[in-house]
């Protein structure tokens, strides 16, 4: 019975034998012409020879007699198209990304035997490659590729070597001795947190389709392909939610043409909350998308189909990513707003992760569509104004000495404890800290009990006292986050706020 267990448990052709060894065996057949029958001590052995051999038996590049020997040019297309057809199938734009560098390294290695390739001539070929011309758009006269293209091509060379290794097709992977081209990535720069309705509003004067897209970037952190895939009945109006269906738009490897196809990840498939402002000018855009269709239908005489995509190009069909980019690329610099499009994506991320006291990490990687926190982690970036303000509290310690610092008659209260008592929230304060404060105006013994009661009663004293500090009661109305009504209170009223403290005083206190 528990051999029979193992065998279901085991892939097809894949057998365990009564000496608890794994045999791999495939009969020759009009689906794999090459028998293979092999004995393997682990489990582990027979399902990598397997995992070899179904390769090899999908790329046609093994035959009875003996390994054949194949040429680097050759190999590539037989890699490439592996990669299309594997089980895991990679995502459209990964294919793209080896095809792209694939492309470049087969002129420089030819046909050459895979077994002939040498360390120095990889060394060889990537100098020469360092001063290649450079040729593209808005590219000057002698400039040449930059050190991330070289960077990629020695990693697409080191993984093609890498899978040669592993089939068996040579002894040696000639790259492991051959140091990586020196690559800086190019940091992305995010603003503050507080620069973000400055960023909203000059998005806000951009044409309608672009500032319906530009405001779903910085409002989801969608990428670029996420916001092409959306679709019209994605929204969730009544509880202000974008339900993104993991539809992507890409271009097909073999067509070149774009398509819909599923995202990057299966974790990419969300609920997004979304602020009420944002559908006001979704209404809009809905409003010049049904005239355009319309245009469209007239210009073809009733021809055009309608696709159920939120955004559409200039010829009814799937917006492309591309040109998202683009258009954003030319608004931001006109604009001064320091950001890539992919970058909104980093400060959506980094601003639910920095200043939402609501959400977790957890939380936040789910918003983000990363299948792992470390992922979502690498697109949070520090805050400068955040270190300044917050470094140093650790070595404050509040006391009873601190009220005191300016003479025996004033207390010298911190401002988040008055936006405390007055607005009754605790989330402005810290307990223990407030407490200190509260025993001290009211000269009475604070407890679970009676808190609330003596924090009313400091409250009437206070703004009976200080008329000003009403207008505090102003903030209570509003939906910012705690940080931010802190910076305004500040602003407004400084950090510290001195009240003078008498005898009359405390009787007055005592009988209110």
């Amino acid at each position: 019975m528990l051999r029979e267990q193992k065998n279901r448990q085991l892939p097809p052709h894949i057998l365990l034998t009564k000496e608890g060894t794994y045999r791999v065996r495939y009969k020759s057949s009009k689906k794999y012409p090459v028998p293979y029958d092999k004995t393997f001590k682990s489990v582990e052995e027979a399902l990598e020879a397997n995992k070899i051999y179904l390769a090899k038996n999908t790329l046609n590049i093994i035959n009875r007699n003996t390994k054949k020997d194949i040429g680097f040019s050759h190999f590539c297309d037989y890699l490439l198209e592996w990669y299309r057809n594997k089980a895991k199938k990679p995502s459209q734009n990964t294919i793209r990304y080896y095809r792209q560098y694939m492309g470049l390294l087969k002129p420089l290695f030819r046909n050459i035997n895979l077994r002939d390739i040498t360390p120095l001539q990889i060394e060889n070929i990537l100098s020469r490659e360092s001063k290649r011309p450079k040729f593209s758009n808005g590219s000057k006269p002698g400039e040449t590729i930059g050190a991330h293209t070289l960077y990629h091509e020695y990693t697409v060379l080191r993984r093609i070597l890498n899978k040669a290794l592993a089939w068996g097709f040579i002894e040696f992977n000639p790259i492991t001795s051959v140091e990586a081209p020196v690559f800086e990535e190019k940091e992305i720069i995010v603003p503050e947190y507080e620069e973000f309705d400055e960023i909203e509003n000059k998005i806000m004067i951009a044409p309608i389709r672009d500032r319906c897209q530009f405001l779903l970037c910085l409002f989801t952190g969608l990428r670029a392909e996420e916001i092409c895939g959306v679709h019209l009945e994605d929204f969730d109006r009544e509880n202000l939610f974008l339900d993104y269906k993991n539809v992507a738009i890409i271009q097909n490897d073999k067509t070149r043409e774009f398509e819909e196809a599923e995202g990057k990840s299966k974790n990419a498939k969300r609920r997004i909350p979304l602020p009420a402002r944002f559908f006001k000018v979704l209404d809009e855009y809905l409003i010049y998308r049904k005239d355009f269709v319309n245009h469209l239908k007239e210009k073809t005489h009733g021809k055009y189909r309608e696709i159920n995509n939120l955004f559409l190009n200039k010829d009814g069909h799937f917006y492309r990513p591309g040109r998202l980019s683009q258009v954003w690329t030319k608004f931001s610099r006109k604009e001064d707003i320091p950001l890539s499009l992919h970058g909104l994506r980093h400060y959506y991320i980094t601003n639910q992760m920095n200043y939402n006291d609501e959400l977790s990490p957890r939380d936040v990687q789910e918003l983000a569509g990363h299948a792992d926190l470390r992922t979502t982690n690498r697109y949070v970036h520090a805050s400068k104004k955040r270190i300044s303000r917050g470094a140093t509290k650790i070595f404050e310690h509040f006391s009873k000495e601190t009220l005191y610092k300016n003479g025996n008659n004033v207390l010298t209260i911190p401002i988040e404890h008055i936006a405390t008592i007055i607005m009754g929230d605790s989330k402005y304060s810290n307990i223990d800290d407030l407490k200190i404060t509260l025993t001290e105006l009211s000269k009475k013994s604070i407890d679970f009990f009676n808190i609330s009661n003596i924090m009313l009663e400091c409250k009437n004293y206070l703004q009976a006292n200080y008329p000003s500090l009403t207008r505090l009661e102003k903030y209570q109305y509003t939906n910012k986050p705690t940080e931010e009504i802190l910076q305004n209170i500040t602003k407004e009223f400084g950090k510290e706020y001195k009240v003078e403290i008498n005898k009359e005083n405390e009787v007055e206190m005592q009988h209110s």
